[in-house]
């Protein structure tokens, strides 16, 4: 693991010298001759030690530490004071530095200091990241399960990003979990009690788009009027024609205008953005015009250690939703688990999980799974069952959940409606639009 270290020093040799000390102990040192350049690149998420000179022109030692821990209180600040200059050290200490050296100092004693300091801002950094995270997973609302590294490493992104503005891209495999990803970011979010307005791009064309975020409803108000302060999520934006894209950058622009208080952007795409607009299949003024920082949602077959918990979580929520028992998960059932390669991902794995609760000992594990995967080996009612779903699901997606619209298309009753819906686990709520 990379340890950092931020050197401040006005004197060219100190720095040089004192950097290649620490470099030498596998440091990366980021060096500054004046605390103002330092200032400028400190941030709550540096999670190394900062080393400063008391002695320097301009902003000088203290100063620099009484700004630094207005930035994050508990950075961990080691001062370096003359000989003799005891008062200016207490004073430092006073205020919240780890530390002071007093010149000359042995290299052994700097690395000790520095060793110890290090630890201290890791631990401090692992502990808000677990209060963090503690506070995120056991709240309402959608979770994002597992201990893989790169969902570890999602969920400290997650967290890093929920304080700003900046838009939000998230890229991944059908399946991945990006809406999931993206309603967990709003409500955790600064603007996470706002409304939060999901738009699906794959089955809007440039009118239907247009009349979606434009059109005002009988109060006056339109999708984009409704997510203001919020946050607004477009899904599947790379599924929207070019003429679409075109639409939808005139209408960002026109309602950036209008309300310069605006919404957070929220998008999610199957492919990379990046290189679709390289490649001349992306708007290129769209993808400069949201700006997001990209994040990477990983297959389900790159995190099979969170295979066993996310199936566990899916079949006893199924469970209690419907009152049934928490079905055993065999061994070999496990096994099978783990080797499958799961193109489907985490939705592939919960649609097997559902099957595992509703048919009971009935269930075949071999066959939920084929299932999913080689529609040639199914039989005639699973294929029937298989289109409805899609029937049902494609319906309430276009209909952002609204059931009576969705009953008059697929001329149902109301409560044919409800019993196809609890059949193949579907809930409106999965559905809306905000």
């Amino acid at each position: 693991m990379t340890r950092n270290v931020i050197f401040i020093d006005d004197e060219r040799s100190i720095r040089h010298s004192l950097s290649q000390t620490l470099e030498l102990e596998d440091y990366e040192v980021n060096a500054f001759a004046s605390a103002k350049d330092a200032l400028t690149e400190l941030d709550s998420l540096f999670d190394g030690v900062i080393i400063t000179d008391i002695n320097m022109p301009g902003i000088d030692g203290i100063e620099f530490l009484r700004r630094a821990l207005v930035i994050d209180d508990e950075f961990q600040v080691i001062v370096l004071t003359g000989h003799g200059d005891i008062s200016t050290a207490v004073e430092a200490m006073r205020l919240g530095a780890y530390d002071f050296l007093e010149k000359p100092f042995s290299t052994e004693h700097l690395l000790d200091v520095v060793k110890r300091a290090a630890d201290k801002r890791q631990l401090i950094l692992e502990n808000r990241e677990l209060r963090d995270e503690l506070a995120a997973q056991s709240s309402p609302g959608p979770r994002i399960l597992g201990n893989a590294p790169a969902i570890k490493q999602l969920r400290r992104v997650l967290t890093h990003l929920k304080t700003g503005s900046s838009a939000i891209h998230f890229q991944g495999e059908p399946g991945t979990g990006r809406s999931l990803s993206a309603r967990f970011f709003h409500d955790h979010s600064s603007n996470g009690s706002s409304p939060f307005v999901k738009i699906s791009c794959q089955s809007a064309g440039s009118q239907s788009l247009e009349s979606e975020l434009f059109e005002k409803n009988a109060g006056g108000n339109n999708l984009l009027n409704a997510s203001s302060g919020g946050t607004l999520f477009l899904a599947d934006i790379d599924k929207l024609s070019p003429q679409s894209q075109s639409a939808l950058l005139q209408q960002l622009k026109a309602y950036k205008m209008e309300d310069p208080k605006g919404c957070r952007i929220l998008s999610s795409s199957e492919s990379d953005l990046k290189r679709q607009t390289d490649k001349g299949n992306f708007n290129a003024d769209l993808f400069d015009f949201l700006d997001f920082v990209p994040v990477h949602l990983p297959p389900l077959r790159e995190r099979k250690e969170d295979i066993l918990t996310l199936y566990n979580n899916f079949t006893r929520t199924v469970a209690s939703r419907y009152g049934l028992v928490v079905p055993h998960i065999e061994p070999d059932l496990e096994a099978q688990l783990l080797s499958h390669r799961w193109p489907g991902n985490v939705r592939e794995l919960r649609n097997v999980a559902e099957r595992h609760v509703l048919l009971g000992e009935t269930f075949d594990r071999e066959r939920a799974i084929a299932m999913e995967n080689n529609p040639a080996e199914l039989t005639l009612a699973d294929r029937v069952s298989r289109f409805e779903y899609s029937v049902l699901r494609d319906a309430l997606t276009r209909h952002g959940g609204r059931l009576k619209e969705v009953q008059e298309e697929l001329g149902l009753a109301r409560k044919t409606l409800y019993d196809k819906m609890r059949k193949h686990c579907l809930e409106k709520e999965d559905f809306k639009i905000q």
